[in-house]
């Protein structure tokens, strides 16, 4: 679910020092408070105006849709229509077919990946691992560096450098399936 606000009220909280501080304690107030009287049964997160709920079935997902898209319109908001959408969590336990089996959040993309069970079985699991997107702007990032460039640094002194922000980069996107960094990694490692 991603929000998007008419004209007239970005104008008034934009350019502050504390515009994202009030945008988020306005989506406090009007989606995660009301979340908690509305639905207390029902988990979620949020970070800034993107959130993701779990819902049980596809009916309550509908109707929890339907809900929100009222109390953003009660508070002056509305759903994006083409990032809001239902998503199947689909694995090896839940079989159906349904049109969106994935979805990104936080750089992340969930979607149905390969596991193994404490027993050595291989299973398909619902997953979190770095986005494509993520992907493509670490490389990008990489890039601009023009490592082969930097002829007259030693290995030591780009690692120096560069290390930090691989580390940062590894807590970060590493903290769910770690091998989906594997391939970008090896970018990085002196042959």
């Amino acid at each position: 679910m991603t929000l998007t606000r008419s004209p007239l009220q970005v104008r008034h909280c934009v350019g502050g020092v504390v515009s994202p501080v009030l945008a988020n304690l306005f989506m406090h107030y009007a989606f995660d408070a009301w979340m908690a009287r509305r639905c207390p049964g029902i988990p979620f997160e949020r970070y800034a105006d993107d959130a993701v709920v779990h819902c049980v079935s596809r009916q309550q997902a509908h109707a929890i849709r339907v809900a929100i898209e009222n109390r953003m319109v009660e508070v002056g908001l509305r759903l994006h229509p083409d990032k809001t959408r239902i998503v199947y969590c689909k694995d090896s336990n839940r079989r159906s077919s349904h049109e969106h089996t994935s979805f990104t959040f936080l750089g992340f993309t969930f979607r149905a990946r390969k596991a193994r069970s404490r027993h050595g079985k291989n299973f398909a699991a619902f997953l979190p691992a770095i986005s494509k997107d993520a992907l493509n702007k670490i490389s990008r990032t990489v890039r601009s560096w023009r490592l082969h460039r930097r002829t007259g640094y030693t290995f030591a002194e780009l690692a120096r450098t560069i290390n930090p922000i691989v580390r940062g980069w590894m807590q970060y996107y590493g903290a769910f399936y770690r091998s989906a960094l594997h391939p970008l990694l090896q970018r990085n490692n002196p042959k």
